[in-house]
């Protein structure tokens, strides 16, 4: 197994009796953590905080109420997590994450003390989300969404940056300074937990395959896979198709494709139709897979020996990362992760094609390179970055006593800080 590789103990330095309390909404009791990268956003957010030494912890929104030891997928010792109503008049800054409330219920909040902030975690692009929910919505749709005009702040993912900042600033009607993009935050914890169920010793004595890359497999046996959501515009997965198209059509060698939630797609004539100008659909027998949301860990286990990506302006996705540090060969076109993987730009399908060919046809003689690069590439986005600590101590200082820090708001991919 490639990890967990990030070993470093990081002093704390900051000891804040802060509270911090960021929204969750759990669905349903135990529910998944791997149906989007919400929660986990949720939780690798706290577990930075918690490294600060800020008193941080999760705020349920939602109809599972407490107690929370059997009802979550995770240690609540380790990442704590309360009501929002009983919990609220305690915290000092709130981080409305995964679930946002109304104006009145910032007044009610902030009347409970003194200077007390509320921060929007933005994780999704609100733009793209606004723009299909209004273009593509079905007729008589009751779908609504609000836009607060009492937060302090707006904090965004960073590659939400070129669609959402200027965005964000005018629907919420805030000040230039307080709408930025903050640092990305990744970590291995889950995905760890997650790989530990392929290391029992049944799995081991029935030759489970394990959710790691293993070298040696002959090019004609290779699985392609690709993990987009299918679900908006930025994120489908025809673009890894056509790679994969080309790729062939130039003579390459593969199993299959196997489309990571794309079962319901299937459904839709007018893609149908699409799939018959292709060699893919066309084989006997056929190089394409559809299957339902799986979790990446078992996907890539059972599933892929070469992850495809591709994404429009949403270029940092937890997917692509859980998939270079469980070693495996990328081929995407994420320029904020370019310095690992196997990088294209853009829907350049014939790049793709070529970093394809790259990845099955010579990646195993360049192993030990690959992940020492991504490697690299990962430890950025984790609390192992002390830089990204320090980052974010100061943005919560200057959220409660303004221009205590001077810190610029221009993202650098590189280091995942600001210039």
């Amino acid at each position: 197994m490639g990890g967990p590789f990030l070993i470093k103990i990081y002093n704390k330095k900051y000891i804040h009796k802060m509270n911090i309390g960021i929204t969750v909404h759990l669905g349903i009791e135990n529910e998944s953590l791997w149906i989007n990268g919400i929660k986990l956003n949720a939780l690798y957010l706290l577990k930075a905080f918690k490294e600060i030494g800020f008193n941080a912890y999760l705020l349920n929104a939602s109809e599972v109420q407490a107690p929370y030891e059997d009802k979550v997928l995770w240690d609540t010792s380790e990442f704590p997590i309360y009501d929002y109503k009983t919990k609220s008049k305690t915290t000092d800054i709130m981080i409305w994450l995964g679930a946002t409330y109304s104006d009145k219920n910032i007044e009610e909040f902030k009347a409970t003390g003194e200077n007390k902030k509320v921060i929007k975690y933005v994780c999704g692009s609100n733009y793209m989300n606004d723009l299909e929910a209004v273009m593509f919505a079905k007729s008589g749709s009751n779908q609504k969404t609000g836009y607060n005009q009492k937060l302090d702040e707006v904090w965004y993912v960073p590659q939400q940056e070129e669609l959402n900042r200027e965005y964000y600033r005018v629907m919420h009607n805030l000040p230039t300074a307080k709408v930025r993009p903050v640092p990305f935050i990744w970590d291995p914890i889950f995905l760890d937990q997650a790989c530990e169920a392929y290391y029992t010793s049944d799995a081991i004595e029935n030759n489970v395959p394990l959710p790691v890359y293993k070298p040696g497999k002959e090019n004609k046996d290779k699985q392609l896979a690709c993990f987009e959501p299918n679900i908006g515009v930025q994120k489908w997965h025809f673009i890894n198709l056509l790679i994969a198209e080309d790729y062939l059509r130039s003579g390459g060698e593969f199993n299959k494709l196997n489309i990571i939630c794309g079962k319901d797609i299937l459904e839709n004539e007018y893609y149908g139709s699409m799939l018959t100008h292709t060699r893919l659909f066309n084989e006997d027998p056929i190089k394409l897979n559809y299957l339902p949301r799986l979790r990446a860990v078992d996907a890539l286990a059972q599933l892929s020996d070469i992850v495809l990506a591709h994404q429009i302006s949403n270029p940092l996705n937890y997917s692509y990362l859980d998939a270079l540090y469980l070693q495996f060969p990328l081929v995407h076109n994420a320029p904020m992760i370019k310095d690992a993987g196997y990088y294209y730009h853009g829907n350049f399908i014939g790049s793709g094609a070529r970093q394809l060919k790259l990845a099955i046809e010579s990646h195993d003689q360049n192993i030990e390179l690959y992940n020492k690069r991504s490697e690299d590439v990962l430890t950025r986005y984790t609390v192992y970055n002390d830089g990204l600590l320090e980052t974010y101590k100061k943005l919560i200082d200057n959220a409660i006593s303004p221009d205590t820090h001077q810190i610029g708001s221009t993202y650098d991919w590189q280091t995942n800080l600001y210039k």
